[in-house]
């Protein structure tokens, strides 16, 4: 069945700018580490790196941009536009190789969230009582704009889902998905945060047997 491989979110369109940062910062952490994706990849398909590249370009863009200089907004939409295409590509070669490996959840690993036919298909009551999720924040060393999450969960582990909020969560759509699902939670990073914000941090466990209570969240002010 193709749309067993067709599961991951390639639309950010709703997303802000900064959200759509930790989307393709995330996204590139998941290639940088994939030999799949790295081993024998033709040209035309984009390295890891270039998507960092399209965060600096829009970032750059955005000073003005964000002052309301239409041209720039359209240079930095236009950034956007190329990104989005590129990550199309890359997310397409991930998927003829897991179809060739008969394998889809090769496609569990791009670290982006998966579509919503996918998520209903994973919440499915779970039998037994998952273990508490504790999590705590740390700033990244040298690093503006950076945290890492740490958490320990003592069994029925992974994947783990996390939100995040900028500022007092004051109802559920105050949560953000940053992208993807982690295999471990040990040590998460986070990049592209705004810095001199507080921001709220949650998890839970999001696999085949359904998801996990929402660890309690914990905050901290970026740097």
């Amino acid at each position: 069945m193709p749309d067993r491989y067709d599961l991951v979110e390639t639309n950010f369109r709703k997303l802000s700018y900064p959200e759509y940062y930790m989307v393709l910062n995330g996204f590139a952490d998941a290639l940088d580490v994939s030999e799949l994706y790295n081993q024998n990849r033709p040209e035309h398909i984009v390295p890891p790196q270039r998507y960092r590249e399209h965060i600096t370009t829009m970032k750059q863009l955005s000073i003005g941009a964000d002052r309301g200089d239409s041209l720039l907004q359209e240079q930095r939409q236009a950034a956007r536009d190329l990104s989005e295409l590129d990550m199309c590509s890359s997310v397409s070669y991930m998927k003829t190789i897991a179809i060739y490996k008969q394998d889809p959840t090769i496609m569990h690993e791009l670290n982006l969230p998966l579509k919503e036919a996918h998520q209903k298909i994973l919440r499915k009551p779970t039998p037994h009582k998952a273990a508490e999720i504790l999590a705590e924040l740390r700033h990244l060393k040298n690093e503006s704009g950076a945290i890492i999450i740490l958490g320990t969960h003592a069994r029925n582990g992974g994947p783990y889902l996390i939100n995040i909020c900028k500022g007092e969560p004051v109802s559920e759509e105050s949560w953000f998905n940053p992208g993807g699902h982690h295999k471990t939670c040990t040590r998460i990073i986070l990049r592209n945060l705004e810095p001199a914000n507080r921001y709220y941090v949650r998890l839970r466990t999001d696999g085949p047997e359904g998801p996990g209570k929402w660890s309690q969240p914990v905050s901290i002010i970026v740097l």
